[in-house]
């Protein structure tokens, strides 16, 4: 009877002992598994930040290109528009000092031979001046005027003309402007196409010398 119970104890315990090396072994393959999902969702998640920081990273450089390249198309069209109004300022100065009665004189008697030559012996002109040019004109150039267009030709006073004149022809409703203003913006309009030239030109300098993007920082590989 003793030797029995000895028998049963004994399996009991080897028993015991293997259901605890059992249940052991599960624990540690749960753990180990439970683990492998961990590490696998972490690298799955660094990767996808990798791709994210990627794709934020192109996005930037594009972004960053394309600021650039507005910024020297604004650059481009601020310089054409200042040197746009210095030219027409150089050229207006220019006017201003050749515009002297005597070429004005010259003018008129060239235009006044064109009409007649035209057929225009049978029209009236009248020539818009301003004070100061028309009281010049009246004295070195009416006698000439009058002989090239018999039929008439009228100096007149026009405030609104600051320097060159107008040229009308009366009951027609025609008008020819030779003005300073109307010159001026004929001569700018004719040199606006060798200005462009120009900022065509200095355009891949001025893009060359622009400033890069600053680099965005860059995500850390995950499998270093």
């Amino acid at each position: 009877m003793a030797e029995d119970l000895q028998v049963l104890i004994e399996r009991l315990q080897r028993e015991a002992v293997d259901e605890g090396q059992r249940r052991a072994r599960v624990i540690v393959q749960e753990a180990e598994a439970k683990a492998a999902t961990t590490v696998r969702n972490a690298e799955a998640e660094a990767l996808r930040a990798l791709e994210r920081a990627r794709h934020d990273a192109e996005a930037y450089t594009e972004r960053s290109r394309l600021a650039l390249e507005q910024a020297g198309r604004d650059l481009l069209i601020s310089v054409g528009q200042s040197i746009d109004g210095l030219m027409a300022n150089l050229v207006r100065e220019s006017l201003q000092e050749e515009l002297e009665p005597g070429l004005l004189g010259e003018m008129l008697v060239k235009m006044a031979e064109a009409y007649a030559a035209r057929g225009g012996r049978e029209r009236r002109l009248a020539v818009l001046l301003s004070a100061e040019d028309l009281d010049a004109m009246v004295e070195l150039y009416s006698r000439r005027l009058a002989d090239k267009l018999p039929h008439g030709i009228g100096l007149r006073l026009d405030n609104s003309v600051v320097k060159g004149f107008r040229v009308a022809l009366v009951d027609e409703h025609v008008e020819h402007d030779l003005t300073i203003d109307a010159i001026a913006e004929a001569l700018t309009h004719h040199l606006r196409p060798h200005l462009a030239k120009v900022l065509a030109q200095v355009a891949p300098e001025v893009s060359s010398q622009a400033s890069p993007p600053a680099t965005p920082p860059q995500a850390e590989d995950p499998s270093r």
